[in-house]
């Protein structure tokens, strides 16, 4: 399996988009905060977008970063190990 580096940038603010938290326009990558500001800028509730999208990037780039609920698998198990031949009739 590729391993995955990062997602994009905005466009506007060119802060790190996250998961759900970005909209692709024409090629281009807009986070929430921005894509509001720009179709809809009397939205009662912008800044508490935009720095609900700044907090989700610190808290993917500390779960990026750790490795303690996914470590490094076991690989391949041995057919003989398993017990497999054993129960062939």
């Amino acid at each position: 399996m590729a391993k995955h580096h990062a997602w994009r940038r905005c466009v506007v603010c060119n802060v790190q988009c996250t998961p759900m938290n970005f909209v692709d326009v024409d090629s281009e990558r807009y986070c929430l905060g921005c894509w509001t500001k720009k179709s809809n800028p009397e939205h009662p509730e912008i800044e508490q977008i935009v720095e609900k999208v700044e907090a989700e990037v610190e808290v993917w780039r500390c779960q990026k970063h750790t490795r303690d609920e996914n470590g490094l698998p076991d690989g391949p198990k041995s057919v003989r190990l398993q017990g497999n031949r054993v129960n062939n009739p």
